[in-house]
């Protein structure tokens, strides 16, 4: 799963819309808001109900990577875990070619220290303040001519909260088009030292022909630790223990982390517009970069190493959108689409919103009379998209968000928006096709995939893992997928059950989650994560951290 953001042309701005589009969430649908949760829901289908202690230990527990993705404190002395993907970035600017820590991997224990990662900072959300009544108070009493007055009212209530000399830094957040505001309240960490990281081999195993499938087989984490004035921080109070019996088929687990954007909102015709010509055009794009620089790193090996990264995020990006597009074309999930529009025009009892979803279809449908074919120009089609978007049909679109507020209200969770959300679901497999797929995959499965491919290229390993396998509980349960509602942005999040403990790492999500982005679906998505009891047996046995296993949880 791509970290937010990776290329700007992947990860344009979502221009139409930004509310939850259905009219009633599906079971364990939701990116929810920690003081929004559907708590009567939990309730119900699960006899669980998180206190208010439990609420603020996983808040508290979770981090922002502000390069993208998401990360938790795993020790009571700073210690902080998240995807090798997420900490990619980072270990590529420490690295040279003499000390190559992507390929070969870092050990804080064998190199002797930690080392300071560079442009790197983690948010912690401390506070949430909900200002809603205030904001729309000063909404009402701006009479500026740009109504713009109120917006500095919001920024000047944010910067009385922040301390740069304490590391605290308040940010204003908007929910539901809005209709709530709040402000998020954050510490700031920015002597943040790389701890361990395995190969990228092993961490990203299969490479792209596996990406976005399962089953899989990564041990796609890393570790920081977090430091202040000189000395890793006292994190006694918010980390997560270590559950070393992992989770269980159909157990309840919960993902709190830091998913980037959704587009759930689109009508249907801007769906249609989606899949038939934005969507299609980035995919046409990505492959042409994607090409190009394959050719490049053929070069040289010091392109190849230069360029790597950036190879990666591309690729990864290609087959996210590949996945966007077959979600698109799902002719079931369109007509639930417009099926969902029309609840809503019926449900508002107001002709201003039917009138606003035709304006809106016309609107884009001349952009795609504009931009269709083949050869398009993509930067005049984002350009385009952004001004059909926020200007030509923002006033219509603003009609149709207030009108979901109006009918649904609370009820459903607002569009990700890069700020913390708790989703949850079960341990789950799934049916593809007339194969079922099991909820976990063990180290055995690894090693019988290796053996397969004769450790061939993606599918080879480490030789010190080959000359361990004697040593390791074959059996012990390695990734595991669940239903929790993920995008991008979620990767490194923590995976916890009811109790608060950690049980697995998120890294991933399966193809059919890749529609996530537009709509929900529970049927074949997954989100796909790290087993907690892989972590601790690789550490353990085959890189010799026990020092740092034993600390996880601790």
């Amino acid at each position: 799963m791509q970290s937010i953001p990776l290329l700007q042309v992947a990860t344009a701005v979502v221009l139409f819309g930004a509310a939850f589009p259905t009219s009633a969430a599906r079971p364990d649908e939701g990116m929810w808001p920690f003081d929004g949760l559907p708590l009567q829901k939990l309730k119900e289908k699960y006899d669980f109900e998180p206190s208010a202690q439990w609420l603020e230990h996983v808040r508290l527990g979770s981090v922002r990577f502000d390069t993208g993705g998401s990360g938790s404190f795993v020790s009571a002395n700073g210690l902080v875990m998240t995807n090798h993907h997420v900490a990619l970035e980072t270990i590529q600017k420490v690295s040279t070619k003499e000390k190559d820590w992507v390929k070969d991997g870092f050990s804080a224990r064998l190199y002797g220290s930690e080392v300071k990662g560079t442009d790197l900072t983690l948010r912690q959300l401390i506070e949430i303040k909900d200002v809603t009544a205030e904001v729309l108070a000063a909404k009402a009493a701006d009479s500026t001519p740009e109504g713009n007055e109120w917006r500095e009212t919001f920024e000047a209530m944010c910067a009385a909260l922040t301390d740069e000399d304490k590391h605290i830094k308040a940010d204003p957040v908007q929910l539901y088009d809005g209709n709530q505001f709040r402000i998020h309240v954050y510490h700031v960490y920015d002597d943040v030292r790389v701890v361990f990281a395995p190969e990228k081999q092993v961490a990203f195993y299969g490479g792209d022909p596996d990406n976005f499938t399962y089953p899989r087989y990564c041990l796609d984490c890393a570790f920081f630790r977090v430091y202040e004035d000189g000395k890793p921080i006292d994190s006694s109070k918010f980390y997560f223990p270590w559950n070393e019996k992992g989770a269980a088929t159909d157990e309840l687990v919960f993902v709190s982390g830091h998913p980037g954007s959704t587009e759930r909102s689109l009508t249907h015709a801007e769906m249609e517009f989606h899949r038939d010509v934005y969507v299609p055009t980035i995919v046409r794009q990505l492959t042409r970069m994607r090409d190009m620089l394959q050719k490049q790193m053929a070069e040289s090996e010091q392109k190849a190493f230069d360029l790597r990264d950036r190879y990666f995020g591309i690729a990864n990006s290609l087959k996210a959108y590949e996945g966007h597009l077959r979600g698109l074309r799902d002719a079931e999930r369109m007509e639930r689409i417009r099926a969902r529009d029309a609840e809503l025009i019926e449900r508002s009892g107001k002709p201003e919103v039917g009138e606003a979803f035709e304006f809106i279809a016309a609107e884009v449908k001349k952009l795609a009379a504009k931009h269709g074919g083949e050869r398009v120009n993509v930067q005049r089609l984002m350009q385009d998209h952004e001004r059909v978007g926020g200007q030509v049909c923002a006033a219509a679109k603003a009609v149709i968000n207030q009108a979901r507020f109006d009918v649904y209200g609370t009820a459903n969770y607002p569009d990700a928006t890069f700020t913390l959300r708790l989703a949850f679901g079960t341990v789950k497999g799934y049916e593809a096709g007339t194969t079922m797929v099991p909820p976990k995959t063990t180290f055995n499965g690894l090693f019988e995939r290796n053996a397969a491919f004769d450790n061939q290229h993606p599918y080879d390993l480490p030789q010190h893992w080959l000359e361990k396998k004697g040593k390791l509980d074959l059996d012990t349960p390695y990734n595991f997928v669940c239903t929790a509602d993920i995008i991008g942005g979620n990767s490194g999040s923590p995976v916890v059950n009811t109790k608060g403990e950690l049980v697995g790492l998120i890294f991933d999500g399966n193809l059919p989650s890749l529609v996530l982005d537009f709509a929900f679906e529970d049927t074949q998505a997954r989100a796909t994560s790290v087993d907690a009891r892989a972590i601790k047996e690789a550490l353990i046995k085959v890189y010799d951290a026990k020092e740092l296993a034993d600390k996880l949880g601790r």
